[in-house]
């Protein structure tokens, strides 16, 4: 019953953390250098469990495009899994008497957050994306807060961002961070015709790249 539930608060020089009490939760203020240090130490953990039971994942998301792209703070870490593992995740942390949230679809420890799906839903549009084969075969190891950890290739990272298109109106910055990693890293261009089949967007194919900066 320790362990903090961190809360964003967009600048991350005072972070609000929510520290246990017997009756209720309580908000602190941390430093943003104790709140990287927090993560980092978090982080080392999941990567050490998810590689003794070999299951299959990689960093995603905010922090990929990081890696990747824009330089902003990191203030939380995503994760993706290989499909049908979240139940086990689960177990193997609580096994460590670590504290998580699972509502079904993602489990919430301490400034990590943990999926096996992160297919895009609009309307009646479907747009799927897992760790698959594919994907695996393309993520690299990377330094992020200490640890050596697997990250999505920055093609999968900017498509995903891409067709999710939040912007700062939402609170998000996929448009952006998308934009940046294009401008950054060098890109395998049969791979994003490849990726972009699989998440079945080949009908919007050209509004998607031309939001990032793509000319197949």
């Amino acid at each position: 019953m320790g362990d903090r539930q961190t809360v964003p608060s967009g600048l991350l020089q005072q972070t609000r953390l929510f520290r246990y009490h017997p009756y209720q939760w309580k908000p602190c203020v941390v430093s943003e250098q104790r709140f990287m240090s927090l993560i980092a130490g978090n982080l080392g953990v999941v990567q050490r469990t998810l590689d003794a039971y070999q299951i299959a994942w990689a960093v995603c998301a905010g922090a990929a495009a990081h890696l990747y792209g824009n330089r902003r703070p990191i203030q939380d870490i995503d994760i993706l899994i290989e499909p049908g593992r979240l139940p086990d995740v689960v177990r193997l942390l609580n096994q460590q008497q670590k504290v998580v949230q699972f509502d079904g679809q993602r489990i919430l420890w301490r400034g990590i957050k943990i999926f096996d799906d992160l297919t895009i839903r609009r309307g009646r549009e479907v747009y799927p994306f897992t760790l698959d084969a594919d994907m695996r075969s393309r993520v690299r190891r990377l330094p992020l807060l200490g640890s050596l950890v697997p990250v999505l290739s920055p093609e999968d990272v900017a498509l995903h961002k891409a067709v999710l298109a939040r912007g700062p109106e939402e609170g998000k910055h996929d448009l952006a961070d998308a934009v940046a990693i294009v401008r950054r890293q060098a890109f395998d261009y049969d791979y994003v015709q490849r990726r972009l089949a699989l998440m079945r967007a080949n009908g919007s194919a050209t509004t998607v790249l031309a939001r990032i900066g793509i000319e197949l």
